[in-house]
C-alpha cells in the first residue's frame, strides 16, 4: 500500500498540512520540524502523488516529443538536443515511435493528452490541421519539427531547408557533367518530401535539363523500398542509366549502395551517389557517402525552447517558423563526367 501524507503526519502527530509543507520546504516551517518529517518519510519509503500535485500546479512538467522512426539514425540528435534543453529548464520528455503511421501517431496524441502533458513537440506523418485543431481544444501548445510552414500551418515549427537541400547536391551534380539524375524520395504527403523534388525540379529546370519520370523513384521511406527502387534505375537501358542519384535519406542511401553492388556496378564510377540528412555513419561507408547535413541537435533545442517560450506566455507568442540552411559535404561517393 503506498504511504500517504495522513500516515507521516499520523506517525509524527502532525497536522496533514504540516507535513505537506515541511516536505516542500516552506518557510514557515522550522528547520528541526522538516528535518524529522523527512527523515520519517524517508523511512517510511514515501513518494510523492506526483499526478495529484501537477493537478494542482496546472503543470505536469512533462512534454511529449513524436518522431517518425525511432530506428533511424537521423533522429538521435534531434532527441538529445530537445532532451538536454527539457532538462535544463526541469521539463522530462515523453519519446513515442510512430513509425511513419497516422494511426500511431493519432493514438500517442491522445495518450499524451491523458497524461496531460504541458505541450508537444511532433514530425507529423498524417494531415497537420486535425493535429493542430486537436492539440488547440485540449489548450496543448504544439512545435512541428522538420515542416515547413505554409499559410495553412497556424504553428510554431522549426525545419531545415528540404528544397535547398535538394537544389545545392542537384546542381552540384550537374556542375560536375551529370545531365541524368534520379531522385528517389519518400511519398508526397510527407512536406519534406515534397520540398526535396521540389529543389530537385528547379535545379534540372535552372539548366534547362528535361524532366525524365522514369527517374523519379517514391517509395515508402524503409531501406527495402529504396534497394527495389535502386534496382529499376540499374534496369534501365544502360546508355539510358542514370549517372547519378539523389536519395532522401542516408540510409537508403546506403540500402542502394547493396544494390548497385549486387549488381557488379561500381560507386562512383557507374553511379554518384548523394544521400541527405548526414548521419554519423556516412562518412565511414564505402565509399565514404556525400551527404546533405542538417544541424540536428540545434533543432530539437530550438524546437524546445520555443515551445517554452509559448507556454511561459501562457500560449499567447507569436507562432515562429526558425529556417535552418543545410550544407552539402562531399566524399567519395560523387565524381565529375569527363
Amino acid at each position: 500500500m503506498a504511504i500517504r501524507i495522513k500516515d507521516i503526519a499520523k506517525k509524527l502527530n502532525l497536522s496533514e498540512s504540516t507535513v505537506s509543507r515541511a516536505l516542500a520546504d516552506h518557510h514557515r516551517i522550522s528547520d528541526e520540524t522538516k528535518v524529522k518529517v523527512k527523515k520519517m518519510a524517508e523511512e517510511l519509503n514515501y513518494r510523492p502523488n506526483l499526478i495529484a500535485k501537477s493537478l494542482k500546479a496546472k503543470s505536469t512538467k512533462t512534454i511529449g516529443l513524436i518522431i517518425d522512426d525511432i530506428t533511424n539514425p537521423f533522429y538521435p540528435e534531434i532527441v538529445k538536443g530537445s532532451e538536454e534543453a527539457a532538462n535544463k529548464n526541469g521539463l522530462n520528455i515523453i519519446l513515442c515511435n510512430s513509425d511513419y503511421s497516422t494511426e500511431k501517431e493519432n493514438d500517442y496524441l491522445n495518450i499524451l493528452l491523458s497524461k496531460c502533458v504541458d505541450g508537444v513537440l511532433m514530425m507529423p506523418a498524417g494531415k497537420k490541421l486535425p493535429i493542430i485543431n486537436l492539440l488547440k481544444e485540449a489548450n496543448t501548445p504544439l512545435v512541428f519539427i522538420d515542416v515547413k510552414p505554409s499559410e495553412k500551418i497556424n504553428v510554431s515549427c522549426v525545419y531545415t531547408d528540404q528544397e535547398y537541400g535538394a537544389y545545392i547536391a542537384t546542381k552540384y551534380l550537374i556542375e560536375h557533367g551529370h545531365q541524368k539524375i534520379a531522385l528517389v524520395n519518400g511519398p508526397s504527403n510527407f512536406s519534406s518530401c515534397q520540398q526535396f523534388e521540389s529543389g530537385y525540379m528547379k535545379a534540372l529546370n535552372s539548366y534547362k535539363i528535361p524532366i525524365n519520370n522514369e527517374y523519379i523513384k517514391i517509395f515508402n521511406l524503409k531501406a527495402s523500398g529504396a534497394f527495389t527502387a535502386m534496382k529499376s534505375l540499374i534496369s534501365i537501358e544502360t546508355n539510358k542509366r542514370p549517372t547519378a542519384a539523389l536519395f532522401i535519406s542516408d540510409i537508403n542511401a546506403v540500402a542502394a549502395y547493396d544494390a548497385i553492388f549486387e549488381s557488379g556496378l561500381k560507386i562512383p564510377k557507374d553511379f554518384s551517389i548523394i544521400g541527405n540528412d548526414d548521419i554519423p555513419t556516412s562518412k565511414n561507408f564505402y565509399p565514404p557517402l556525400s551527404t546533405i547535413a542538417h544541424p540536428k541537435y540545434d533543432i530539437g533545442k530550438k524546437a524546445v525552447e520555443i515551445l517554452i517560450n509559448e507556454l511561459e506566455q501562457n500560449k499567447s507568442a507569436l507562432f515562429e517558423h526558425i529556417r535552418y540552411e543545410p550544407r552539402l559535404i562531399i566524399r567519395k561517393s560523387t565524381s565529375s563526367i569527363k
